[in-house]
């Protein structure tokens, strides 16, 4: 962890390493200005003492199998260009995979510039968003019901964050709602141009809400795009609704622009899905930091049974090893320091598939990433499909 006082350098690094400008002349007077959230920092020096490399560490508490566990989130990675392929990002991941180890973590997570970079320190893709380009004139057939209110700062937020409460269960590697809300509805919407509005039924119960910001990024365009940067919705009405409410902006807006989790399908409310452009991107790479606490945590199947499973964790050995899974009418134990054969043999990467409902057994079978000795329904049982949903980016 750096000092309050060597904030200010590792911003600099990210400036230079990320290639964005930023007067820091108007810091001098006031440094405490770009002192926030100092202590998320971790940095590497070198011999002379100069800061070389760092990334933020913040704690976040995701939902996994009815749950809320603790979650590294990792953002702002940077070494100074004169100082890469010098180990430092490794030191870095070293240093924080044994704090978060000990400090009860579970899981680690981060948007990298490379998923193949992120693989060798036991990261792995775990979520795709389906990116959906609406023109507004596809919005037309949608009638509006029930009613939308602005929010505004002095108002009662509990609606809004019942929504995203309900929403989130069964969802693995939801952020909880008080990291969400944080990192999501805190601008003000006069000096941002970014609206918060939030759906209720003819019951007057609040069921859905979206957020959306003018994007004038094209300037070919006559128009903007409409960007949501967040839509959630409880029900069928609920979207109906929303859209209707969007469909009145047609005449100042050109696209509506949005992204999803690729369980959700909005094709089924479109008379016309030509109209509809769906792109699956990927977004974002988790990695199990405690095998044995995820496996302790994990829902495991109705009836009973029992496999032994191997993982292999390179970067971080504390993994390393075999552990007896044991279940029975929802008991369940996790022995590790296994000598018996297992039934499946994989890396702490696709381990995090696994776990958290990204992919099958049988998927990662087929592509060649995991070895199965045993019966592959007994692993398919054991690691069902899930839904996740991860739209903050830390």
């Amino acid at each position: 962890m750096i000092t309050p006082d060597e904030r200010i350098q590792f911003s600099k690094i990210q400036s230079i390493s990320f290639l964005f400008p930023r007067d820091y002349s108007k810091y001098e007077d006031n440094p405490k200005e770009l002192q926030d959230n100092y202590e998320t920092v971790r940095a590497v020096f070198n011999d002379d003492g100069v800061m070389c490399s760092g990334l933020e560490l913040h704690p976040y508490r995701v939902y996994f199998d009815g749950n809320f566990v603790k979650t590294g989130g990792i953002r702002g990675v940077a070494t100074l260009p004169s100082e890469r392929n010098k180990g430092y990002v490794r030191k870095l991941f070293e240093y924080i995979m044994e704090e978060m180890y000990e400090k009860g973590y579970v899981f680690s997570y981060l948007f990298p510039f490379s998923y193949s970079y992120y693989r060798k320190f036991g990261y792995e893709l775990n979520m795709n968003i389906v990116q959906c380009i609406l023109p507004f004139s596809s919005l037309n057939h949608f009638r509006q019901f029930g009613k939308m209110e602005l929010f505004l700062p002095h108002m009662d937020s509990s609606h809004i964050k019942s929504i995203y409460n309900q929403y989130i269960q069964g969802k693995n590697l939801a952020l909880d709602l008080q990291s969400h809300w944080s990192m999501f509805h805190k601008e003000d919407l006069y000096a941002s141009n970014i609206y918060l509005y939030t759906w209720y039924d003819k019951e007057g119960k609040a069921k859905g809400y979206l957020q959306y910001a003018i994007d004038r990024s094209d300037k070919s365009s006559s128009k903007p795009d409409m960007k949501l940067k967040e839509i959630i919705w409880l029900n069928g009405d609920a979207f109906r609704g929303m859209m209707a409410f969007l469909n009145s902006f047609a005449s100042q807006f050109r696209n509506l622009i949005f992204m999803i989790p690729d369980h959700e399908d909005i094709s089924l409310y479109f008379p016309e899905q030509k109209e509809i452009q769906q792109q699956i991107q990927a977004y974002g790479a988790n990695r199990v930091v405690n095998v044995k606490k995820a496996l302790k945590l994990m829902k495991t199947p109705a009836g009973s049974g029992k496999i032994t499973i191997e993982i292999k964790d390179d970067f971080f050995p504390r993994n390393t090893g075999r552990y007896l899974i044991e279940w029975e009418n929802g008991d369940k134990m996790v022995t590790s320091g296994r000598k018996e054969e297992p039934g499946l043999i994989c890396g702490v990467h696709h381990l995090s598939q696994l776990i958290t409902g990204y992919r099958t057994a049988a998927q990662l079978q087929m592509a060649g990433h995991i070895e199965v000795l045993d019966e592959i329904e007994v692993l398919n049982s054991l690691f069902p499909k899930k839904d996740l949903y991860i739209l903050d980016v830390y």
